[in-house]
This record gives C-alpha cells, sequence and structure tokens, in this order.
C-alpha cells in the first residue's frame, strides 16, 4: 500500500496563522499595557486628590459673615488638589496650610487665599494694604512694632502671603505670623461639592426691580 504523499503547507495560510499569532501577542501586551495604566493612573488620583469637610456649622438663617473665604463656608464639603513638587501655589488659590505656632485651642491648619507670591512686595495703604500693583486687599493691614508684615516687605523666596478675604470674621492669617513656607501648604480648593451634594442651598437670584 503506498503512503500518501505529504503535501506542501500552504503559504497563505501560513501567513495568516502568522498574523494571528503576532496579533494575539500585541493584545497581551496591550492588555498589560492597560491595566499599569490603570493602576498608575489610580495612584495618581489617590495622591493628588482628596475630598475634605471644613470644620464648623454653617447656619442657614444668619445675616452675619460666616467664613474668613468668600467661595467656601463652615461644612462644606470640597475637593482639594495636593500641591506637591511639580505644582506651585498661584495668585489668588484658596489653600489649607499648616499654622506655623498652633496653641491650645488654636486650629493645627487654617484655610486662606494666597495674596503675594516670592518676591513681590507689600506696600500699605492705610487702611488696608496691597501687593505689587495690584489692587489694595480687603482686610486691614496691621502696623506696629511688632506687626508681623512690614510697609515695603518684599516677600522672602520659598514664602507666600496668605490672607483672609475679610475681617468680619476673626482668623489667623499673615498678618499674625508672616509669610507662609511652601511646605507648609499643603493643598488648594478646586471644587465646592456643598450645593450638589445637599449641604447648602443655591443662593436665589435676584428678582428684577418692577418696570414702573
Amino acid at each position: 500500500m503506498e503512503k500518501p504523499e505529504n503535501k506542501d503547507p500552504d503559504p497563505s495560510l501560513e501567513r495568516k496563522r502568522s498574523q494571528v499569532k503576532l496579533f494575539k501577542r500585541w493584545m497581551r501586551r496591550a492588555r498589560v499595557l492597560f491595566a499599569l495604566v490603570v493602576v498608575v493612573m489610580g495612584v495618581y488620583f489617590m495622591v493628588s486628590y482628596g475630598v475634605y469637610t471644613l470644620p464648623g456649622e454653617y447656619r442657614a438663617g444668619s445675616n452675619k459673615i460666616q467664613s474668613p473665604v468668600d467661595e467656601v463656608m463652615p461644612g462644606d464639603t470640597v475637593i482639594l488638589l495636593s500641591l506637591n513638587l511639580w505644582r506651585e501655589p498661584k495668585l489668588g488659590d484658596i489653600v489649607i496650610y499648616d499654622h506655623p505656632d498652633p496653641k491650645d485651642g488654636v486650629p493645627s491648619q487654617l484655610i486662606g487665599r494666597i495674596a503675594g507670591l516670592p518676591g513681590e512686595t507689600v506696600h500699605a495703604v492705610l487702611p488696608t494694604f496691597r501687593v505689587q500693583d495690584r489692587q489694595p486687599l480687603n482686610v486691614g493691614f496691621v502696623v506696629g512694632p511688632d506687626a508681623a508684615l512690614k510697609d515695603g516687605d518684599v516677600i522672602p523666596a520659598g514664602e507666600y502671603l496668605v490672607v483672609a478675604d475679610t475681617d468680619a470674621v476673626a482668623y489667623a492669617d499673615s498678618r499674625d505670623f508672616g509669610y507662609v513656607k511652601r511646605a507648609a501648604i499643603k493643598k488648594k480648593v478646586i471644587f465646592n461639592l456643598a450645593y450638589m451634594i445637599g449641604q447648602r442651598s443655591a443662593p436665589e437670584p435676584d428678582s428684577p426691580a418692577n418696570e414702573e
């Protein structure tokens, strides 16, 4: 009985099989790469962002100013962005920073607004003050031999002027303890969740004046 002759493999079929194997190999690599990207992004977001509830309680019926910073109120839940080595505080940022000299009954962390950057000059425009040639701030300037800030101060390298938006609320800032070191400025507020999650009701727009 004669043995069947071995037929040469079809070159086109072998080429297709090779392409399928190559495709599967690249798909496995792509899945591994995608998983690594997801893990890295997850770690990045965990390290960079956080949710924080400001201490205190908002009193909806009160007509008094309740917060040292305009955009947030006591009890608001906010999203914070970590200010790490590659993120520097910017002018106008609302930041959370370490109190340079916390004592009994004083919070270890404070909230305030970046009003001056390293190398900028502070000018007294009594009863308030300004930085560089910008508009005067809405808070007073403390004058005296023991004042933390002086007219003509140049903000030192690596330090920032951090103040409240109003003097209607008693709250410590750079006028009490001087310029804040960069290392003490930990995070900045990037979004207020208070209205979204129902902690506060959105303010109603003013009704238009009646036409005569």
